[in-house]
């Protein structure tokens, strides 16, 4: 019997018009959303994956 093969990881490709309409965004308006952004994601995101994403920051891993 075959298992299932299940996809790993998230890819995101943003649409062009939503890229054309960010880039006349004042840069403050730009870096208020990044942080909004980053908070939910390390809010979300487990402990164990935080971590290891703080290990690459570092060049530990």
């Amino acid at each position: 019997m075959h298992k299932k093969k299940i996809k790993k990881g998230f890819a995101f490709k943003p649409d062009i018009n939503y890229i054309k309409e960010t880039m006349d965004m004042p840069a403050k308006a730009k870096l208020e959303w990044l942080e909004e952004v980053n908070n939910f994601v390390y809010k979300t995101l487990p402990k164990r994956k935080i971590e290891i994403w703080e290990k690459i920051k570092k060049g530990e891993a």
